[in-house]
């Protein structure tokens, strides 16, 4: 099982109690890897034991100029990921790629949602681990088995199915 180093970028003041949620999202980035890594056809070869991401934690104005730029979408959002396009190198960690997240929208939508800022900082960053690895939601597919990854990891942490009242609206609104 390879090694991890989760590179944190306080790049906002925003975020306050910065050693406790270091911690808390390094264990969870490390969740994504101990249960994704042997279905992932993406990650470099296991016999390269150190693996590298970069997690920019910034604010609003800068998510909207990072998703202006790179996705067309003047406007904040949660969470962006950017996948390495790096070959990987045997004796280096496989830099995986950069993930920002954007304070003022992970709070908002915890408030709307009723739950913690804490556990939905944590799937946002899954989410956005589980993109560098390949996993993608463009598809009813690929939803659906990007989906049953993040609750697993999610279970594995102690925390929710976040997807569980959206689950109920669409099944109740299919007739199901």
């Amino acid at each position: 099982m390879p090694r991890l180093r989760l590179d944190i970028d306080y790049a906002s003041p925003l975020w306050t109690d910065r050693r406790a949620l270091g911690a808390l999202l390094r264990k969870a980035a490390a969740s994504v890897f101990s249960q994704a890594y042997v279905d992932s056809e993406e990650l470099p070869n296991p016999a390269c034991a150190r693996l590298l991401i970069a997690l920019r934690l910034t604010d609003d104005a800068d998510m909207r100029g990072l998703n202006s730029a790179f996705r067309n979408k003047d406007k904040a959002t949660n969470v962006l990921s950017f996948p390495s396009q790096e070959e990987e190198v045997m004796d280096e960690p496989s830099f995986l790629g950069n993930i920002a997240i954007g304070y003022e929208t992970v709070q908002r939508e915890a408030a709307r949602d009723g739950k913690s800022f804490t556990d939905h900082l944590v799937h946002l960053l899954v989410h956005g681990c589980l993109h560098l690895i390949g996993y993608d939601h463009q598809e009813a597919g690929e939803a659906e088995e990007m989906e049953v990854l993040e609750i697993a990891i999610l279970a594995g942490l102690g925390l929710a199915n976040p997807y569980a009242d959206f689950d109920l609206v669409q099944n109740t609104s299919q007739g199901a």
